[in-house]
């Protein structure tokens, strides 16, 4: 998903800076697929430290960001009955307290300039998946946040969050399932990860959006009040 949102920007001009944490190959060869002189920069978003080393790297390099798009997560697949303390801090971490350190680390380097973030949720902050209950969690608390951060940030900066349903669906879905969870929508399909950068390019775009939640379903949340 990050990196899809990462070439959509680049095609539209974007000069991007790449987060990653573990797969440097990845991220390497990706930055030198984009274009407008892209880099990429290491750091551990799920510590306390990292999300500021982030930021101090990329204006240290002269990219200093306009706009953060916070996609980092992990998707922890795990029922109630055996999630451990250190998996429930671990998910909160880089899910959720992750952006808000970016964020105000972001407000305190960028100060007067402004700037913005999108954060990437998913339908899982409202639908509740029992056997992703820590993920869900996290990912509901990135909602309220940033419709706070809206509120604790403005008028300088702008922070929206773009919610995608059925796009990238988790390791593991079985044919009959992937085909319920298709049926699901309103149009009938799985959507796909461009779907989401789209969303993404226009909050972006559009300055008169922040504390926006921009449903990318294909109308599977009209659901959610009859089949949960």
């Amino acid at each position: 998903m990050g990196a899809e949102i990462a070439r959509h920007l680049a095609r539209r001009g974007a000069r991007v800076a790449v987060h990653y944490h573990g797969s440097a190959a990845a991220a390497l060869e990706l930055t030198d697929e984009l274009a407008h002189g892209a880099r990429a920069f290491r750091a551990d978003l799920s510590t306390p430290d990292g999300p500021g080393a982030l930021l101090a790297a990329c204006e240290q390099d002269g990219m200093s960001p306009d706009a953060v798009v916070h996609a980092a997560a992990s998707f922890l697949r795990r029922p109630l009955a055996t999630t451990t303390a250190e998996e429930w801090d671990g998910v909160m971490a880089l899910n959720l307290r992750a952006l808000f350190l970016l964020a105000r680390d972001y407000g305190s380097l960028r100060g007067g300039r402004g700037g913005q973030i999108v954060a990437i949720a998913d339908s899982g902050a409202r639908e509740l998946w029992p056997g992703y209950l820590a993920h869900c969690v996290s990912k509901a608390g990135v909602l309220t946040l940033v419709q706070a951060l809206a509120k604790a940030m403005a008028p300088k900066f702008r922070v929206n969050a773009v919610v995608p349903g059925p796009v990238l669906l988790p390791e593991g879905v079985s044919s009959a399932e992937r085909e319920a969870i298709r049926g699901r929508t309103l149009l009938g399909r799985l959507g796909e990860p461009r779907h989401v950068a789209e969303a993404v390019e226009f909050l972006l775009a559009c300055d008169y959006a922040t504390g926006a939640i921009l449903d990318i379903t294909g109308g599977a949340h009209l659901w959610r009040s009859e089949k949960g």
